[in-house]
């Protein structure tokens, strides 16, 4: 079969992404159509202060957690001093807030490099950092169907398929990983599959699964303490739901700081548990700042000072004992 030329992927991911707008356009239009814009006001009038910087304090402690992750998951061959692995997560956190394409990711891949992570390394951890978030997403919204009454059966048994989907998916990832890259794997992808090194320990493994479910813990809280702050009665199990629908629409990419298609989740969620229009859309504008304020005001600084001076405040060059055992590598089946 004939492959696809660089034009055609190129106008193929063109046509991708604009049914993708038209789609989370149209999703907007429906939910707000007839909205009471003062009720919106009034119920932005009289959101109380103090839960809004609880919230904000629980998003924080979401990215401290998200960088203690990158610690496990790096430390068996490189270490790169946690402070310094929390900066980057506010940085990349922040290039994907105010850039379109995957800034962070990008930012992230330019950072590591400078501590002489491999770029396979660093694109497998990305995706299985990814991955474990989403198990954890998973197990905390597991018991939801059964704690919400008169929630849609496709709510559940979209749940249900959405975590056995994660947990095939880990369980391919730790075989893969456990098997000899150098032998199994076409070349291309043998950087790659070695960066998964972390799986070979089930330590490292069940306490990268516990930190990524305390920071979607601390997400879910923060949604609470929104909730609270709008006088919006939801049921922590409620919160839980609409946090995983915002997530899983957050999978489509059409925006930077998912403008759009995190609001999308926020009222489909917020409308099955009958929430207002307009409780339910100051709830969406005030969570999406939760989530993406203390990140831009502490990531932003830190990215800018990379843009201008093409090094992070903290990143010192690699030194040469260091090169020198990464290019000695390690055996593909090591821990």
């Amino acid at each position: 079969m004939k492959s696809l030329g660089p034009g055609t992927k190129r106008w193929l991911g063109i046509c991708v992404r604009v049914v993708f707008v038209l789609s989370t356009v149209g999703a907007l239009w429906w939910f707000l159509r007839g909205i009471d814009v003062d009720a919106l006001g009034r119920a932005l009038e009289h959101a109380m202060l103090w839960p809004l910087v609880v919230a904000a304090l629980f998003n924080v402690a979401s990215q401290v957690l998200s960088a203690w992750g990158w610690r496990i998951m790096l430390e068996p061959r490189h270490r790169v001093p946690y402070r310094r692995l929390l900066r980057y997560e506010f940085a990349a956190q922040a290039a994907s807030v105010v850039s379109p394409a995957r800034a962070g990711e990008v930012i992230r891949f330019w950072f590591l490099k400078r501590d002489a992570v491999p770029p396979g390394t660093t694109g497998a951890l990305i995706w299985l950092e990814k991955l474990f978030g989403a198990i954890a997403m998973a197990l905390l919204v597991a018991p939801v169907p059964w704690l919400l009454s008169g929630l849609p059966g496709v709510v559940g048994g979209f749940i249900a398929l959405f975590a056995g989907v994660m947990v095939v998916q880990l369980v391919v990832f730790v075989v893969v990983a456990r098997r000899d890259a150098s032998a199994r794997v076409p070349k291309a992808l043998r950087g790659v599959v070695d960066g998964m090194y972390f799986l070979r320990s089930p330590r490292r493994t069940g306490g990268m699964l516990a930190v990524m479910l305390l920071g979607e813990s601390a997400d879910a809280a923060g949604a609470v303490a929104v909730l609270y702050a709008l006088h919006i009665e939801v049921p922590v199990a409620g919160a839980i739901m609409v946090l995983f629908l915002i997530d899983f629409s957050n999978l489509v990419p059409i925006a930077p700081g998912h403008v759009g298609t995190f609001e999308v989740g926020a009222l489909y969620g917020l409308g099955v548990l009958h929430v207002q229009q307009d409780a339910a859309l100051a709830f969406a504008l005030l969570f999406h700042l939760q989530q993406v304020l203390p990140q831009v005001a502490v990531g932003l600084p830190l990215e800018l000072r990379l843009l201008l001076t093409g090094r992070h405040p903290d990143a010192n060059p690699p030194r040469a004992e260091q090169q020198g055992r990464e290019g000695a590598g390690h055996s593909p089946v090591g821990g």
